[in-house]
């Protein structure tokens, strides 16, 4: 409980900080004003953890550690507020849960247990203010995870084929050449498989909505039934489902419901075919091009080869933790799981290169 707290005391004073240099950064605007008082809050919340030790006759020296504060906000402020708030918002997910379990411990005073259960309020009503700014920023935070996947399969697939290239040949520029190519034409690839795809199932989930919104205009009372059994299937006892699907047929969002609970489909959530194939397109192409740089630049392969593989490597750690921040998914998990891959591949594909080149000299 003592360590716990400890933590919770640099967490607070930290986090206390980084509101406080965001606030100054979005000066003049409705988020910084929210900022400044989400970081007032930590301070307070700080102030009674410090208290909470010194009654214990702990003596803390928490500080705020500038530098890595300034660093920390100079991330954020590259990574835009889309992401800065995904960011933030793992922090109070964390909070919450480990307040919870403060509060079933039995170590605790009443009246501690009492101020933890405001901090505990404060910490979700933050989480729920980031998802209500976040709703602004939703196309940022959606697009995110194409648009890096797609890098990062850009520069898997780019190193891999550079590298069996290299196998083959001793010409730098051919290898950056031939590297290219292939990622090009992926990227090319990408985009027509991505734009047919989306366009495609665009079409098929519209199709099913318009064909819903028909048969609830014209026999809403058979739907009705059916939200009634979804709602049960929710654990709602039938008077509440009963009344969910009246209130349903009145605000005349049968069909939303129906759409969603049947066939998984939000209206909102169709999207562009188009915007999303040029975006993917755009930064698989990105992923190509840099790994290549190396063999552009003159240098002989055996230099280029393990440049190439650090820029690729630090761009999929990038990728793989801005993925895994977007899509709220474990960050080390991700990485390690995108770095791998790339290595394998990278190492397969060198070796199928590598192989050709001995087998072509010996037929030769």
């Amino acid at each position: 409980m003592i360590e716990f707290a400890k933590i919770a005391l640099k967490d607070e004073i930290q986090t206390a900080a980084i509101y406080s240099n965001l606030s100054e950064k979005f000066s003049g605007s409705e988020l910084s004003n929210k900022l400044s008082d989400l970081s007032k809050m930590e301070s307070e919340h700080a102030d009674f953890w410090s208290e909470f030790l010194n009654k214990r006759n702990i003596v803390t020296r928490a500080r705020i550690n500038e530098p890595f504060i300034s660093f920390l906000t100079l991330i954020y402020r590259l990574l835009g507020i889309g992401l800065t708030l995904k960011i933030l918002e793992i922090g109070e997910r964390r909070a919450i849960r480990n307040y919870s379990y403060m509060l079933r411990s039995n170590l605790i005073s009443q009246d501690e247990k009492e101020i933890i259960n405001k901090i505990l309020l404060d910490e979700i009503s933050h989480e729920e203010e980031f998802e209500e700014y976040e709703g602004r920023y939703k196309f940022f935070v959606n697009k995110i995870a194409t648009i890096f996947t797609q890098m990062s399969g850009g520069l898997v697939i780019v190193i891999s084929a550079s590298i069996g290239f290299s196998g083959i040949y001793n010409d730098p520029f051919m290898v950056g050449i031939s590297g290219l190519i292939v990622g090009i034409t992926g990227a090319l690839n990408t985009i027509i498989g991505f734009y047919f795809f989306g366009r495609t199932q665009k079409q098929v989930n519209r199709g099913i909505l318009e064909r819903i919104r028909m048969a609830c205009e014209c026999v809403p009372q058979a739907y009705i039934q059916r939200i009634i059994k979804y709602m049960k299937r929710k654990d709602f006892n039938d008077e509440i489902a009963r009344s969910i699907a009246e209130e349903a047929k009145n605000k005349k969002i049968i069909d939303r419901i129906i759409a969603e609970e049947e066939y998984g489909i939000r209206e909102e959530s169709l999207g562009n075919p188009l915007e999303s194939a040029l975006y993917a397109g755009l930064f698989n192409i990105i992923g190509t091009v840099l790994p290549l740089t190396p063999y552009f630049l003159g240098l002989p392969v055996s230099v280029s080869i393990p440049i190439s593989v650090a820029i690729t490597l630090l761009l999929l750690v990038i990728a793989g933790s801005l993925v895994a921040i977007a899509a709220e998914l474990d960050i080390k998990k991700k990485v390690i799981e995108l770095t791998i891959s790339g290595l394998i591949l990278s190492s397969l594909t060198f070796i199928i290169g590598k192989s050709t080149s001995i087998l072509m000299n010996i037929i030769k």
